[in-house]
């Protein structure tokens, strides 16, 4: 695949491995609050309400009746990445107001708002010509957040991701095979490594990539995210996020969200996946891209059931 060039960004293919890369040199200027807290030079976060002329213009927002875009009185709101990596493709989701409001935090409906928003950008992105929507929330520097405020990114490519494609065939091959659903059969399977059931479940891969990794997907078979309900989703996605923090000590986390590509859509069922980063990748999963996890799934399973808060 040539290289796709957008002003302030490049995707770029590997022809040896074939994999990937977004060459984009304007990022190395974003601010990095999360490393100068507490130090003398330290500003203002520019996701905090009262501080929006901080960021370029909203593309969407949640507000009170009667406040203006681009002023307090938001609940959620997006903008574009000021370090965008592919510009017109990148976008940022502030949860709320908050600075300290992580998505667990949220009450009922304002967590409801927050998913409301992230299937409305996705659609757009898409409805705007991009094949393939990665929705993604870094907590903490060693997940590679470089702003403390809580807040979701979305980035919209014109091709699929490489790990979207290896789902996408993985769905295809257990379809042609046994027929019916890869991951229907996984959560069916998930016994002690089940954390909770119900119209959205949550639970540990036998093959986890991540200590106390957890996936959560609707029981029902679903594609595409922009057609999910999201009423059982929102408790379903507190639960699993306070139980991760609870089992881990709150190490750094990243989440993310795989929904169906515009095309090639297969059987795809739509998930999200929460990695806890307990430990580093070395050198041994970087040369091989296989992960080496030292903590049994069961074992992840029970100390994140115990780790649960009442349904």
């Amino acid at each position: 695949m040539a290289a796709s060039t957008l002003s302030g960004g490049e995707l770029r293919r590997n022809p040896v491995n074939g994999k990937l890369t977004i060459i984009a040199p304007g990022r190395a200027a974003r601010p990095t609050d999360l490393l100068r807290e507490g130090s003398a030079g330290a500003g203002p976060c520019p996701f905090c309400a009262g501080n929006e002329g901080l960021t370029p213009p909203e593309v969407d927002a949640v507000r009170e009746p009667g406040s203006a875009p681009d002023g307090p009185g938001w609940r959620v709101r997006v903008v574009p990445n000021k370090y965008p990596a592919l510009p017109g493709r990148h976008e940022v989701i502030l949860h709320s107001p908050d600075h300290g409001a992580e998505l667990e935090d949220l009450g009922g409906d304002d967590l409801l708002e927050v998913l409301e928003m992230w299937r409305r950008r996705i659609a757009a992105q898409f409805e705007s010509g991009a094949v393939a929507a990665t929705l993604i929330v870094n907590r903490g520097a060693g997940a590679g957040a470089s702003l403390a405020h809580p807040h979701a990114q979305l980035v919209a490519t014109p091709v699929a991701p490489a790990l979207l494609l290896d789902e996408l065939r993985e769905f295809d091959r257990h379809r042609e095979r046994y027929g019916g659903c890869v991951l229907c059969a996984e959560m069916a399977a998930a016994g002690g490594r089940l954390v909770f059931g119900g119209e959205v479940v949550a639970w540990v891969p036998a093959a986890t990539r991540f200590a106390g990794e957890v996936w959560l997907a609707p029981e029902a078979h679903q594609p595409d995210f922009r057609e999910a309900d999201l009423r059982p989703l929102a408790p379903a996605l507190r639960r699993a996020l306070a139980a991760v923090v609870a089992a881990t000590g709150g190490v750094p986390l990243n989440l993310w969200l795989h929904t169906a590509p515009t095309e090639p859509r297969g059987s795809f069922h739509w998930h999200f996946e929460l990695a806890p980063r307990v430990s580093g990748i070395a050198g041994f999963e970087l040369a091989t891209d296989m992960a080496l996890v030292s903590v049994d799934p069961e074992a992840a399973a029970a100390a994140l059931r115990e780790a649960l808060s009442p349904a």
